[in-house]
């Protein structure tokens, strides 16, 4: 006979950890302090209810074995997994808010050509518990910084861990528990084919397209596992963003003179246009990963990518470098030894 394992107490959602605890009361009092980084031990529940619960559930959370502290004072924890794998989370924080970058697998498959993630290979999905865990260990490491935004921007591809991510993100949202707003969190994908992003359209957040190039030659070079034309992940992108009411978010990598140009910018107006949602930009200058060939886009080269999209009437950021000094910044995630 197979021995069931108790299921991780950070991936039960609230129903679910009633129905360990025996009471919807219990559980509020055990996710109030899980909500503050703390241990079980801190809710105030009798030794019988203790006892229960660690007789149903594990309470398993990742070990810090080290952090990293940027000049602009991003800060980047290694989290070491119980099969004893490893993973990076990055608090950045921020005027008013601070926001989490989670990871969602230990390594990524699809193997983008500038991001140091990619060199790691796939090693195995993320649990829900795993997940929130990183929210858990963040908050217990700096609870007056606590994370108002999450981005699953860090190791891995959401849609290739699709039914954890959204356990995770589902329990990360509920009131009763860690009580983040749903605007609040952006899951980023480069899409891997158009049902996987189809499969995403109720999953809660907001969903962000990596993009980086919108010829298909180009991108088959920038994400080598690309195997879907843009018009067609467009076409589902647009179909998810209909359904959720909501803008259709894109991401664009930038590397010096090789998709930054003015003809890529034209590539990128002609993918969109027409389209009917309203889609919006965040420019992202390539972060250093060690690769000579490989070099940031000039400034004015994004300067002049951003007005010409600004220019066709789209909404377009570019987003500030954070954390590049402690190896922490976009792309530059990896665990190698």
């Amino acid at each position: 006979m197979v021995a069931v394992m108790a299921p991780d107490l950070l991936g039960l959602l609230p129903d679910e950890l009633a129905s360990v605890l025996g009471g919807s009361g219990k559980a509020r009092s055990l996710l109030a302090v899980l909500r503050d980084g703390q241990a079980p031990e801190a809710a105030g529940l009798s030794e019988k209810a203790i006892a229960r619960l660690f007789h149903r559930a594990r309470y398993r959370t990742p070990e810090v074995r080290a952090q990293a502290v940027a000049a602009d004072e991003t800060r980047k924890i290694l989290l070491g997994l119980v099969d004893g794998r490893a993973i990076e989370t990055v608090l950045i924080p921020g005027e008013g808010r601070t926001t989490l970058c989670v990871s969602s697998q230990v390594g990524c498959a699809r193997g983008c050509t500038f991001c140091l993630t990619a060199t790691m290979g796939l090693v195995r999905n993320l649990t829900a518990a795993e997940i929130v865990g990183q929210v858990h260990a963040a908050i217990a490491l700096w609870p007056q910084a606590r994370p108002r935004n999450l981005v699953f921007m860090g190791m891995g591809e959401p849609l290739d861990n699709l039914t954890e991510v959204e356990r995770a993100i589902r329990l990360l949202t509920d009131h009763r528990a860690y009580a983040i707003g749903p605007r609040h969190i952006t899951v980023s994908t480069v899409g891997p084919s158009p049902k996987m992003i189809r499969a995403a359209r109720d999953l809660p957040g907001r969903l962000a397209w990596s993009l980086h190039a919108a010829d298909d030659t180009l991108r088959q070079q920038l994400v080598p596992t690309t195997k879907h034309p843009v018009q067609e992940l467009s076409a589902a992108f647009h179909e998810v963003a209909a359904h959720r009411g909501q803008p259709l978010f894109v991401e664009l990598t930038l590397i010096d003179g090789l998709n930054d140009r003015p003809e890529d910018a034209a590539a990128v107006l002609a993918l969109f246009a027409g389209f009917p949602s309203e889609v919006r930009f965040n420019l992202l200058p390539m972060n250093p990963i060690g690769d000579p060939q490989l070099r940031p886009s000039p400034k004015d080269r994004v300067h002049a990518f951003q007005a010409a999209l600004i220019g066709a009437g789209h909404f377009t950021t570019i987003r500030l470098e954070r954390g590049a000094d402690a190896r922490s910044a976009c792309g530059q995630l990896a665990v190698l030894s």
